[in-house]
């Protein structure tokens, strides 16, 4: 299977930006959605999470400062980023445009409990 960005149309996030969905739900095991996003202004997302889902990014372009829980990560081109399911996370963009190739990954076990 080969998909190619820019035959992908740009669809708007919950979060107010714009992504390009490569492949959806049940076209490969445990993906949820691989897509890259843009934020082409600085902006900054609501904190939220996903109780079944790790949310991995790879920056593209740009940079932001992530919040993972409670730490938060100033990340640039070329950072690989892991949030765990349950994790409270958000991106606040402070390079504009802020580019990242991302994908969710299902797990039917919810949040990792705290040992």
């Amino acid at each position: 299977m080969v998909i190619r960005l820019g035959q992908c149309e740009a669809e708007p996030t919950r979060h107010g930006n714009i992504k390009h969905v490569l492949a959806r739900g049940g076209e490969l095991p445990n993906i949820t959605q691989v897509a890259v996003g843009v934020f082409p202004e600085l902006c900054e997302t609501d904190l939220h999470s996903h109780p079944t889902m790790y949310e991995v990014y790879f920056v593209l372009e740009g940079s932001a400062t992530y919040t993972i829980g409670e730490q938060r990560f100033d990340v640039s081109e070329g950072d690989f980023i892991i949030v765990p399911p349950g994790v409270v996370h958000n991106q606040k963009v402070t390079k504009a445009p802020h580019r990242i190739f991302y994908w969710g990954i299902a797990t039917d076990q919810g949040a990792p409990s705290q040992s």
